[in-house]
Order: structure tokens, then C-alpha cells, then sequence
């Protein structure tokens, strides 16, 4: 079914397809992420938990308190995002919006990292759509995350999100993240990642999104909350508005061969990541880039060549690497690289470029030698 076509205001996406990595067996993730997500852990015969609901967490959020780690800490825009994941079952998380109590509250937040550990206690509430907040009383900073990745050029936090919207009703922008029933979207624009409310007319349409798609929508700005600023998806459709439309979208590209060259960008080893992964930027209009992350899957030893061979443009040139907020992204070092996109699953962080090494070149930042 195609829901946005049969929403008024809004434009179609393409159908769905089946992935090639699917095929190779469905244990692909594995290789890319942290040790606790283990290959076939859902499937037959696998130890299977029934998840949490919120009602549950509720309980524990006011007693012990929730044990995870920040997604996200964006003081400039009182943006703070934490993880929970179940212990031993690293697919069933929850990420949850932090909201604080107080000023110092806000203070301790404010001071931690991504990735780094916490103990967070208060009152779980569902918010507007499927983004559950949590009304922090109290924070416990547990260990930071350290990349060891060394940066040159700084990154400014985004500043000023209310100023930036003046006079605006419509923005072009990529979606950074949404809930598959469509009550909660998250967009990047410009350097600022915006959460978006859906009003329930409008949530089918937005649940027929993929992660990475490029789209243009009208909104208003929220009324509640007063921070962080929230966007609400304009309900208004009258005449021939449009409350969202698709301009590219990046499962049309699934399956489908590309050449990307742009400059090189490492997502460095995480809680999330077990390895590093390369990927190359696919740059687009007021900042709307994509990452393709470069791999192949069914060869080992050729993935370590490609891994070789970046590592070592990269390390050529320290004085390029700049922080980019969840990545690393080399100034002074551009990649081309060829292959078969993937991008199956509508929640797919960034899409990816199946490949090989001889597929992969170095085209400015070559070491010397």
C-alpha cells in the first residue's frame, strides 16, 4: 500500500524493495555493529525477551533510574537525547527525550557527551506523537567515550534555531530520523537536527519515509515546548498545499549502481559500532548531505585492503580531519568510489555502497610516495 497517495497533501514515495544483503543471509549488521548485536539473535531458536513497555520503564526511571548513554547533546538548542538498551539484547533501545526540571539539571546535561554513560532518574511521559520524554530530577555522568580520533578543525555548535526559522513557513530538509507509525520525525537542516510534530491526518505519509530522504514540507513552529523549538507538519491542505513531499528519495536509489565522489569520512569506533566505518560524502543543497558507507560484505580480506587504503590517506593528512557531530569528515582528502547501493529498511542510519577494493580510488590527498 502506498499511503502517500492516499493522503491529501502529500507526494508518493517509491515502492519498497527487497536488499541483496538480505539475501546473503540477514547477518550483514553483524560485522558493522557493537558486540551485542548478535547475527540471527531474533530468529529461530534464539532466546527472545518480551520488550519492556513504557509503563515498565516508567517504574524504573523512578526507582533505580535508566542506565544508558547520550545519543545526542545539543546545549544550544536544550537538545538532549538519551539511549536505553535492554542488557543483552542490544536491539531492544529506546531513545528518549531528556527534559529538565531545573537549571542545574539542565547544567549536568549540558556537560555531557556523546556516547558517554549515565544514570538518569524522573518521570517518563509519552509526548506529542510516539517520542516518549523523560522529566529529569536526577543525572548520574558515568564514563565518556573517547574516539582517539584527533580533530583539526572544530565544529560550532548550532545556535539561534528560532532566529534561523524567522519568516519562514517551509523548509527543504533531510530526514535524520522517524517512528515507523509516523508520529515523530526528526529533520537536519542547515547545522541543526529539529524535532517535528505530526498531526495524526499527516502520520501515515510520514511513516512512508526513509532515513537519508531528501524532502520539503510546511510547518509552524510549536507552541509547546517552549525549548528545544519543535516544528509542527502544517495540517492546512487547502488549495493545492502540500504538507510534505518527497524531492529525492534514497530508497529509489536501493539496488541501484552509483559513483559517488566527495570527500572521505570516517565513523569511528563506538558503543555502537564495533569497527570503524569509512564512508564517502554525497554532498546536496543547504547542507543536505549523505554518507555512504563503504563496504563489502562477502570478502573479508578485500575489505581490509579498502580499509588499508583510507586509513592510510588519512593519517597522511591530520591537518584536514574535521569534527562533523557524529562522523569525521577529511578536508584535505577525496575518495571515488563505485557500487551497488543498499538501503532496505526505512530506519537505516546511512545507506551504503557495496563494493570492493578495486572499486575504490583516491582522487586528491594521495600519500606521498
Amino acid at each position: 500500500m502506498n499511503f502517500l497517495t492516499e493522503i491529501p497533501g502529500t507526494a508518493a514515495p517509491p515502492a519498497r524493495r527487497r536488499s541483496r544483503l538480505q539475501v546473503v543471509g540477514g547477518c550483514a549488521l553483524a560485522v558493522i555493529l557493537s558486540a551485542g548485536a548478535v547475527c540471527g539473535q531474533s530468529g529461530a531458536g534464539a532466546s527472545r525477551q518480551v520488550p519492556l513497555t513504557l509503563d515498565e520503564l516508567t517504574v524504573t526511571a523512578r526507582g533505580p533510574g535508566l542506565r544508558g548513554r547520550m545519543h545526542g547533546v545539543a546545549p544550544g538548542q536544550s537538545v538532549f537525547v538519551f539511549t536505553w538498551t535492554r542488557p543483552g539484547n542490544f536491539f531492544e533501545n529506546h531513545n528518549l527525550s531528556l527534559v529538565p526540571v531545573s537549571p542545574a539539571i539542565r547544567e549536568a546535561l549540558a556537560s555531557l557527551d556523546r556516547h558517554q554513560e549515565a544514570v538518569v532518574r524522573g518521570v517518563l511521559k509519552q509526548g506529542y506523537g510516539s517520542q516518549p520524554h523523560l522529566m529529569v530530577e536526577a543525572v548520574e555522568p558515568g564514563e565518556k567515550w573517547a574516539p582517539g580520533v584527533p580533530v583539526a578543525v572544530r565544529r560550532d555548535p548550532p545556535r539561534d534555531l528560532a532566529r534561523n526559522l524567522a519568516g519562514k513557513s517551509r523548509l527543504t530538509a533531510l530526514v535524520h530520523a522517524l517512528a515507523l507509525d509516523g508520529g515523530m520525525l526528526v529533520v537536519e537542516w542547515r547545522t541543526f537536527v529539529i524535532p517535528v510534530q505530526v498531526p495524526e491526518t499527516l502520520r501515515a505519509g510520514v511513516a512512508a519515509l526513509f532515513r537519508g530522504d531528501r524532502i520539503r514540507f510546511r510547518f509552524r513552529v510549536a507552541s509547546q515546548p517552549r525549548e528545544p523549538v519543535h516544528l509542527t507538519l502544517d495540517p492546512d491542505l487547502t488549495g493545492d498545499r502540500r504538507a510534505l513531499e518527497v524531492l529525492d528519495s534514497i530508497h529509489e536509489q536501493h539496488d541501484q549502481e552509483r559513483t559517488v565522489t566527495g570527500r572521505l569520512v570516517l565513523f569511528p569506533r563506538s558503543p555502537v559500532l564495533r569497527r570503524s566505518i569509512w564512508a564517502v560524502e554525497d554532498r546536496g543543497d543547504d547542507g543536505l548531505h549523505r554518507y555512504f558507507t563503504i563496504f563489502n560484505f562477502s570478502d573479508a580480506k578485500d575489505q581490509d585492503r579498502t580499509d588499508a587504503l583510507l586509513q592510510e590517506a588519512w593519517t597522511a593528512h591530520p591537518e584536514g580531519v574535521s569534527d562533523g557531530r557524529n562522523k569525521y569528515i577529511h578536508t584535505r582528502v577525496r575518495v571515488r568510489v563505485r557500487g551497488a547501493v543498499s538501503n532496505p529498511a526505512p530506519n537505516q542510519a546511512n545507506p551504503t555502497l557495496v563494493t570492493t577494493s578495486e572499486q575504490v580510488e583516491i582522487v586528491t590527498g594521495k600519500p606521498a610516495g
